[in-house]
């Protein structure tokens, strides 16, 4: 962390220095996980996408001394860490209390906002599911998979597993469930996979 905020500064610095600050309309990057990562950083937006190019050879050349380079989100850590794929790991008929979002939903509005009285009902009702961990029996890494398989406990189908990775860290396969509320940590469960099914076991999020 102490180290990612020094190349930020540095490259803020290094933007205000040679007078491109205004130019690029850099917004500082504040201290907290990004988007697609639990690692501390930040992230940079343009609000002119032409200069991107310019930006990164600001930020590249205040970054030297760290040996930074482009990157990408790590999917393995994403799952690990709990991180929701809004549009992966939802689909049209999810609301944000299923899956670990409702504290940042704000009930408090007018009366006549888009949503929110379907909103209101279903948080004083409960939601009918909940987003939970898998963890898939056996050592042999599966493929990544974003396709979504059924759930099953005791025959019968209690939702989906939106997601599948092996967890180098953990060393299992894992991946989220959108599953019944009456399903809880602990259960044993099977995935129907490929036309085979897997024993696993439901457990909370984050698994690390």
């Amino acid at each position: 962390p102490a180290r990612g905020a020094q190349v930020q500064c540095a490259s803020l610095t290094a933007a205000r220095r040679d007078g491109r600050r205004s130019a690029n309309r850099i917004k500082p990057p504040s201290d907290h996980p990004t988007t697609h990562s639990v690692q501390r950083g930040g992230e940079i937006y343009l609000l002119d996408g032409s200069k991107g190019s310019r930006l990164w050879n600001i930020v590249a050349e205040a970054g030297k001394g760290w040996d930074i380079g482009p990157g990408n989100p790590n999917t393995h850590e994403r799952i690990e860490s709990g991180l929701l794929s809004w549009g992966g790991d939802t689909d049209d008929t999810t609301n944000p209390f299923e899956v670990r979002m409702g504290r940042y939903i704000d009930l408090d509005v007018p009366d006549d906002t888009i949503g929110v009285a379907a909103l209101r009902r279903i948080k004083a009702e409960g939601p009918k599911r909940h987003q939970l961990g898998v963890v898939l029996e056996g050592a042999e890494p599966a493929g990544s998979s974003f396709t979504w398989f059924d759930i099953t406990k005791d025959g019968r189908r209690i939702g989906d597993m939106t997601n599948i990775i092996w967890s180098y860290r953990l060393a299992r396969n894992i991946g989220f469930a959108l599953v019944s509320v009456t399903a809880q940590p602990g259960d044993k469960v099977e995935i129907m996979k490929d036309g085979h099914a897997i024993a696993g076991q439901l457990v909370k999020l984050p698994f690390i």
